[in-house]
């Protein structure tokens, strides 16, 4: 005689031990009613003698009803916090990093706020740019030689975004604003991520050009913790909007169309907590895992990113007409003067191009040393015995 069958949830602790980082089989009591995967629930851990938060990854019918297992204390919440394509990104994060998934689920998952989550209705509307904002987003767009064909056939990019200002905002700005309207102008999520809160400050000034303020989500660590949890909560719905933060912004669970990283070189893109995964790694997991378009871009392109474009991983994206920097060089004039660090003329150059964008000083080592040529052919001189190179005191000196 077979016996009766009974509900079970298997659930994810919410411990950072790496023996608690599988799932757990608990009978559901009746009593707590219809539970749905996703929701924090309290549960008995027996080997600690104690109650440990969990999140509920499956609900199932098991046919051995007389296997001894511990019961669910109660559901802390009936929100889905953690939807299942958000688990699949964490699950496989962490065993990429040989971390465990809680590591990863803490980062994103904020603390529950009881007021918050009373007054959210889950009800935002579908928002879109205005015709005006897609006109100016598909003209910036215009500028990159294929880069509206990468975003909407969910292709992968290096992109070289153009430096300097233009209407005094940053150029870079307005390729990400861009790309993300076009995205929420097809009803489709995205999440941009950049390294501080300077480049997301400069970034959403330029996104709330393009597209209504409702339709973005910040996700920082200078947010309360309820406006964070308040902004988790907005993309856990199904209307799009574009999600721009730091570095653990990257796992936000939305369904992303488009994912795109500002400067991936930065070290603050990297994880300082175990499992210490950058956010470059989480979002070709992510890509790879949900389809969506990725855009890694900046100024100068990573050996990492570089790496990938060379095994075709990643297209080439650059400007349809390229900008060249202004390379000034310092004259024989300031060159003799040994007391200059850097002469009147680049620090000049420099202090006026800043107001512009970047500006690269590059030296070979603190200081410089002047070397002696041929006035006709520009050739070293250098020693005719020792082949080492040739100095003179003064100009007209015998070297």
């Amino acid at each position: 005689m077979h016996a009766m069958s009974r509900r079970i949830a298997r659930v994810q602790l919410d411990s950072p031990l790496p023996q608690l980082d599988r799932l757990f089989d608990y009978a559901l009591p009746d009593e707590l009613g219809e539970i749905q995967p996703g929701v924090r629930v309290r549960v008995p851990l027996r080997t600690a003698g104690r109650m440990v938060d969990a999140y509920v990854i499956e609900v199932a019918e098991e046919d051995d009803a007389e296997r001894a297992l511990s019961s669910i204390e109660n559901v802390i919440s009936p929100v889905q916090v953690l939807p299942e394509r958000l688990y699949r990104l964490a699950r496989r994060t962490a065993d990429r990093a040989a971390g465990s998934a809680s590591d990863i689920l803490r980062l994103v998952i904020p603390k529950r706020q009881v007021r918050v989550e009373k007054a959210w209705k889950s009800d935002a509307l579908a928002l879109t740019p205005s015709d005006e904002s897609r006109e100016r987003a598909e003209a910036v767009l215009a500028e990159y030689d294929g880069l509206g064909a990468v975003i909407d056939e969910g292709g992968r990019a290096a992109v070289e975004a153009i430096p300097g200002l233009k209407d005094g905002v940053q150029r870079w700005t307005e390729v990400l604003a861009a790309s993300a309207a076009r995205m929420l102008a097809g009803g489709r999520s995205t999440i941009l991520v950049v390294p501080d809160y300077r480049d997301l400050d400069r970034l959403l000034t330029t996104l709330q050009t393009m597209m209504p303020a409702e339709a973005i989500v910040r996700h920082d660590s200078r947010q309360t913790n309820p406006d964070r949890y308040r902004a988790f909560l907005r993309t856990l719905e199904d209307a799009a909007c574009v999600v721009i933060g730091n570095r653990s912004a990257i796992y936000a669970p939305v369904r992303a169309g488009l994912v795109a990283i500002w400067d991936d070189g930065d070290s603050l893109l990297g994880e300082p907590r175990a499992p210490y995964v950058h956010s470059r790694d989480a979002a070709l997991l992510r890509q790879e895992q949900e389809g969506s378009a990725l855009l890694l871009a900046g100024h100068t392109r990573t050996t990492d990113a570089e790496r990938l474009v060379m095994h075709g991983w990643l297209k080439d994206v650059r400007a349809a007409r390229r900008v060249l920097p202004k390379v000034m060089l310092s004259t024989q004039q300031e060159m003799e003067q040994p007391s200059q660090r850097v002469h009147s003329s680049a620090f000049a150059a420099a202090r006026k191009a800043s107001e512009e964008g970047p500006v690269l000083v590059q030296v070979s080592r603190p200081g410089f040393s002047p070397s002696l040529v041929c006035a006709e052919c520009r050739a070293p001189a250098r020693c005719a015995p020792c082949g080492g190179p040739l100095g003179a005191r003064h100009r007209g000196a015998v070297p």
